[in-house]
């Protein structure tokens, strides 16, 4: 029943999980790691009153001194806001010989704990600490972080060095174009995605391999060259492709949807979707750099080639630097239709900036895009790493973070600290 669990919940089918690691503990009372899925998914569906009742049980079933629900409890206690005794709960945890996936999670969380309470030279350390074990994993042994770098400035060098883009636009298939949501990761594309959903004619297609889909179709060479070489067929196919794989992803309704595809590093294909999608518009979210490299090398995330990039600090801030290289080369030499939404500017006023936002998407302004935590919390599960914090009230604090790790940003700040005058932000 707990393996059943496990490959539910990695299906996307969390309440059947439930169900059978409900089944496991009745079977087995004491079976911590059942105990300890159970409070994960819980945790990770924003659930926090059957969280508690299910750590509470754990609890009493497996006793605290047990490092699975140790941590646990201090996962709780952080959703609860007691950051003292999160801390408390993880540093009783042992600091060596724990599974390796366990020893990771608990330095994540201290990390963020230790952020939480100011204490910020430790944060950091838990945080690289918790890069260096990720690192060392089976997973990130495949990864190659600079390849994905590379594959970008590939498209940098050919956008940039082509002598003229002109492409000739493909007949229109009679179905709407989508909206692209894309920024660099941790720019605030969660909290976004999640106040558009509160819209009534806005659909939100979270992290899907759509735009993968065309580059597999393509091949790796998406410069305008070879989209050049595409014909008003190629074109056609290559949307009918998007639209199938779009529809696998997309519930049944209405044709007057305004279907918005969100993955943040998307930005990296604007030129391949621009050829298949000429009329498609473009969500920008912005943030400070520097807060958006502190805050994903802060992260967890499933490792590929281009996350793993957030394993190290330098690693971070060089992609971050290329990403928007190639962004604003784009720019330069395609009629992209961008609308840019920064992160600062949505937490402090909600209304005042999401407003523009519903006019360039050709909607009337609907009072329930400002209604967000509700909108989070019916979504239930967000398989995003930022679940937790859309279900908050908007706060400020985590603008102008980097200020605080200022020292630890010191080797990083030659590469990010000309984006943000060139952004708009101060350095």
């Amino acid at each position: 029943y707990n393996g059943l669990a496990l490959a539910l919940d990695a299906l996307g089918r969390p309440e059947e999980a439930v169900v059978n690691l409900k089944r496991a503990i009745a079977l087995r009372p004491g079976y911590s790691q059942a105990h300890s899925n159970l409070c994960d998914i819980l945790e990770r569906s924003n659930r926090i009153d059957e969280l508690r009742d299910a750590v509470s049980r754990a609890r009493k079933n497996c006793g605290a001194n047990q490092p699975l629900i140790r941590f646990r409890m201090a996962q709780l206690a952080s959703r609860e806001k007691d950051h003292t005794a999160a801390r408390e709960h993880l540093e009783a945890m042992p600091a060596s010989g724990l599974p390796q996936q366990l020893a990771q999670y608990r330095l994540a969380l201290l990390g963020k704990t230790c952020d939480k309470l100011g204490d910020h030279a430790a944060a950091f350390a838990a945080f690289a600490d918790a890069n260096k074990l990720a690192g060392a994993s089976a997973e990130a042994r495949n990864c190659v972080p600079s390849r994905y770098r590379e594959a970008i400035e590939k498209l940098i060098t050919s956008f940039a060095g082509a002598p003229n883009i002109a492409w000739a636009d493909a007949a229109a298939t009679g179905r709407a174009s989508p909206v692209f949501l894309v920024g660099f990761p941790r720019s605030g594309t969660t909290l976004l995605d999640t106040i558009l959903r509160g819209h009534p004619r806005i659909e939100v297609v979270e992290e899907k391999p759509m735009v993968a889909t065309l580059r597999g179709q393509v091949g790796t060479d998406a410069g305008p060259a070879r989209l050049a070489a595409l014909s008003e067929d190629d074109i056609g196919g290559l949307r009918a492709l998007y639209f199938r794989e779009l529809d696998r992803h997309l519930p049944a309704g209405g044709d007057d949807r305004v279907v918005i595809d969100k993955l943040p590093l998307n930005i990296i294909s604007a030129g391949l979707i621009h050829r298949v999608f000429p009329d498609a518009k473009f969500i920008l979210a912005m943030r400070h750099p520097c807060d958006s490299v502190l805050s994903c090398f802060m992260q967890h995330f499933s490792l590929n080639d281009a996350m793993s990039n957030f394993l190290d600090l330098e690693d971070s801030a060089a992609l971050y630097d290329r990403v928007m290289t190639l962004w604003s080369v784009y720019r330069e030499r395609l009629p992209l239709q961008v609308h840019e939404i920064r992160y600062e500017d949505l937490v402090g006023d909600l209304e005042g900036t999401a407003r523009p936002l519903a006019d360039f998407l050709g909607l009337e302004w609907d009072d329930r895009l400002a209604d967000y935590r509700e909108t989070a919390m019916a979504r239930g599960r967000i398989n995003t790493p930022s679940y937790a914090q859309v279900t908050e009230k908007l706060y400020t604090q985590a603008s102008g973070r980097w200020e605080r790790y200022r020292e630890e940003m010191a080797p990083v700040l030659p590469v990010l600290e000309p984006w943000a005058k060139a952004t708009g932000y101060s350095a």
